[in-house]
């Protein structure tokens, strides 16, 4: 991750890597817990922000413009991943001698499958294990933006003839789909769906 796409407020970032104060605070893990939920949903509304009236706002440029617009979009979206990631720490640590998996979708999807989340009347795997797919689909997006400027050169499988990418379809609840040989050139709307779809994320976790 490269500093930083989001540009988080200094006084947020302050806030949330500040010392805790007192004997209790120091023991109580909920305020880690907190500050990496609080991190995610800062990120998250931020991309709305930059995505609203901000330069992710303004039409995909072209020419070499449109490959550094694909980078940085590419990098925000890695931003929120590895943000994400922090608060899955929180959550659900990796176990001491076990290989820490770095894919935030396997991770998420581990979290859902917890003993605990299962001892409740509405499990939260329902909910998670729908939301995987579209982190996978992030990924693959991330992917092409960042090495391929957007143009779709992989498909979700082999044989496949598209590539499923992380935003909704326009007027659609199913994810758009791109055919191998198009190019991603996601729109405000599309990044602001992305932001509240991790903002949804920051608080299914937080609370479970």
């Amino acid at each position: 991750m490269t500093a930083t796409a989001l540009a988080l407020a200094p006084h947020l970032t302050r806030i949330l890597h500040a010392e805790p104060v007192g004997p209790v605070a120091v023991a109580d893990s909920s305020i880690e817990l907190e500050r990496a939920a609080a991190l995610l949903l800062r990120g998250a509304y931020r991309l709305g922000q930059l995505a609203t009236d901000g330069a992710l706002a303004d039409p995909w440029p072209a020419g070499s413009a449109a490959g550094v617009r694909a980078r940085y979009v590419a990098n925000c979206l890695r931003e929120l991943d590895t943000f994400l990631k922090g608060l899955l720490d929180q959550v659900a640590p990796t176990a001491l001698g076990r290989p820490r998996r770095h894919n935030a979708a396997s991770r998420v999807h581990d979290v859902a499958r917890l003993p605990t989340y299962h001892d409740r009347r509405s499990p939260p795997l329902a909910i998670l294990s729908s939301d995987v797919a579209r982190l996978r689909a992030l990924g693959r997006s991330r992917a092409c933006l960042w090495h391929c400027h957007g143009l779709v050169r992989r498909s979700d499988q082999d044989g496949d003839a598209w590539m499923t990418a992380g935003w909704h379809a326009p007027g659609s609840t199913q994810l758009r789909r791109y055919a191998l040989g198009d190019r991603l050139t996601p729109e405000g709307g599309d990044l602001i769906g992305v932001g509240a779809f991790y903002r949804q994320l920051a608080y299914k976790i937080a609370d479970a």
